[in-house]
């Protein structure tokens, strides 16, 4: 009887191991060499899950200048970027999360990120944070699935 619960519990953990995809960590080389804690993304069992991401110049840790518009426009190009790196697209995010450090600047912000997407928008949160990285005007963090 013993033995058949050891038989029972392998096999339903070999299912279960199976069954999920080995989690896949991609990381950006100008974090990497700032020391940053954080992986660009991360794959998980058909998921994709962006880091919060900011309006900085390629392969930099430098923000772009001129404003919120500016600033949203670079951080959603660095998104489509990360995205393209690990094979998926903006069609592919489901849901995003937006902090503003002023909320006044959400019309504008609106203005540029519904341009990223075609019909169907992810869903998303947006909400007013103070003190974000390197003195960003937007952080932008998204999910996406294969």
């Amino acid at each position: 009887m013993r033995f058949l619960a050891i038989a029972l519990s392998l096999l339903v953990f070999s299912a279960w191991a199976q069954a999920h995809e080995p989690i896949v960590f991609h990381s950006e080389e100008a974090y990497r060499d700032a020391g940053y804690p954080f992986s660009a993304a991360v794959e998980a069992d058909g998921l994709i899950f962006l880091s919060g991401t900011l309006g900085t110049l390629p392969g930099t840790t430098k923000l772009i200048e001129g404003g919120i518009k500016a600033e949203t426009r670079q951080t959603m190009d660095n998104i489509k970027a990360t995205l393209a790196t690990i094979g998926a697209e903006m069609d592919d995010i489901v849901k995003c999360t937006a902090m503003l450090a002023d909320m006044a600047e959400w019309p504008a912000f609106n203005s540029v990120y519904k341009t990223y997407f075609q019909d169907n928008y992810p869903a998303r949160s947006a909400f007013g944070a103070s003190g974000l990285a390197l003195g960003a005007r937007i952080e932008i963090e998204c999910i996406a699935q294969r």
